[in-house]
């Protein structure tokens, strides 16, 4: 059964359900990044000791790292499922379980109301939220790609792709609009925690009304699904494994060491630059928005792009121009102008989206309908436990480079570093890869 096989209508419905769904899911874990990322400062004040100030930095960048390393876990698990008994349950599952993590998240009582289990429960649900994220990262856009036809597949994916930018647009607009009527360090994180919990509960009841994949369906029907999914690729399809770590962990250490790692950037700066520190959400907050709409431009272009050239070409050069011009976007940040810094991180947002956009249709094209989700699930997510580090490389490079050279150069330096890494291994996976567009995911 072909997705050309199937009544109109009916793909069209199971595309458009599987899509929505997928879009907000993935809305919330970017939202949920991103909230998290720009309130570290206010997380480790609030969760842990205040008197080591850069302990504690530490100790939260690492508490954020615990919902990743829980990641794999939950991609064998749900992608068990998925390949096994088919992509709906598996997906309702982990929507469900991401949504009651982050209620609970933003319930969470503070160090200076329950002391030491503050931050060993927050350690918990971050775990926690991480198992139902596994889950979703790679199995919703192989339920959608599923339903698209071939020649669209590529743009479908964009759209899907839009929604990190689209998250980060609405993180940082409420983080904004939050900090002008409460306090971010008392009701206003619970604020932002608790909305984005809501978004992926409307998905949940998307997913409800949505069919199950027709490509799983017919494999069910020939009886060749597979006793262990993952086991199957490993064994049968370890070179796709090999290109989704190779491809994907460099996307995240760019992406993580990039764009994710500007709000630790602006904090390391405050130190040194008293302006930054007078003015710290609007000089931080509002960049980071504008700069937001540069990612929902690059991640449906770049959709659209990789149907007409291709994806390796859409992987490659992207990435390679993204990796000679981070240094000096990230160096425009310390102009401490609202427009230049704008205008630089929608640079870096557009350019890492034309090729991130493009990595989940490669990937459901190198691996079988009966293995897609255990295959794509698991590289994807081992590679995010990992990737999930960038932040503390770079913050760990600036502590050793900064006695060595000036400390605003050494804060652009320490992530710049990093990113070229991550972009060097993507190039290098592309490279080596097979060209798939317009593959048939049968």
């Amino acid at each position: 059964m072909s997705v050309s096989s199937v009544p109109e209508n009916v793909r069209r419905r199971g595309l458009m359900l599987a899509s929505v769904s997928t879009f907000l899911a993935w809305a919330l874990e970017y939202y949920d990044f991103l909230i998290y990322f720009s309130l570290i400062p206010y997380i480790s004040d609030l969760f842990f000791p205040k008197s080591a100030p850069m302990t504690a930095l530490l100790y939260t960048l690492l508490v954020f790292s615990v919902g990743y390393f829980a990641r794999p876990l939950g991609a064998i698990f749900f992608g068990h499922i998925g390949d096994k008994y088919g992509r709906r349950n598996a997906l309702l599952g982990d929507a469900l379980t991401m949504a009651v993590a982050t209620v609970v998240i933003a319930s969470l009582p503070t160090y200076a109301q329950i002391g030491i289990w503050a931050p060993i429960l927050l350690t918990i649900f971050r775990f926690v939220q991480g198992f139902g994220y596994g889950g979703e990262a790679g199995g919703g856009v192989v339920w959608a790609l599923e339903f698209a036809s071939p020649k669209w597949r590529g743009l479908v994916n964009g759209v899907l792709n839009s929604s990190m930018s689209v998250a980060s647009l609405l993180a940082t607009g409420l983080l904004l609009l939050v900090s002008m009527y409460y306090p971010l360090g008392t009701i206003g994180w619970r604020i932002l925690f608790m909305s984005g919990a809501v978004v992926v509960i409307v998905g949940l009841i998307i997913r409800f009304a949505a069919p199950e994949s027709i490509l799983w369906v017919r494999k069910k029907e020939e009886q060749r699904l597979v006793k262990i999914p993952l086991a199957t690729a490993v064994r049968r399809y370890w070179f796709s494994l090999l290109l989704v770590i190779l491809i994907n962990l460099g996307l995240t250490f760019v992406f993580y060491a990039g764009y994710g790692f500007v709000t630790t950037f602006t904090k390391l700066l405050s130190s040194y630059l008293p302006e930054l520190k007078k003015a710290f959400v609007q000089l931080t907050y509002l960049p980071l928005m504008l700069g937001s709409i540069g990612g929902i431009i690059g991640n449906t272009f770049g959709g659209y792009l990789t149907d007409i050239f291709g994806r390796r070409r859409m992987l490659i050069i992207p990435t390679a121009i993204l990796l000679i011009s981070i240094y000096p976007l990230y160096l425009a940040l310390t102009t401490l102008s609202i427009p230049i810094m704008a205008l630089s991180l929608a640079l870096m947002y557009f350019i890492f989206t034309l090729s991130a956009t493009v990595q989940t249709a490669y990937f459901s094209e190198i691996f079988p309908t009966e293995v897609r989700w255990s295959g794509i699930g698991f590289g994807w997510n081992v590679n995010a436990a990992i990737g999930s580090l960038a932040p503390t490389f770079a913050l760990i490079l600036y502590e050793n480079l900064r006695g060595s050279m000036s400390p605003v150069t050494a804060a652009a330096l320490a992530p710049s570093i990093v990113v070229m890494v991550g972009a060097a291994m993507t190039i290098i996976g592309a490279s080596i890869g097979p060209e798939t567009v317009r593959k048939p995911l049968e």
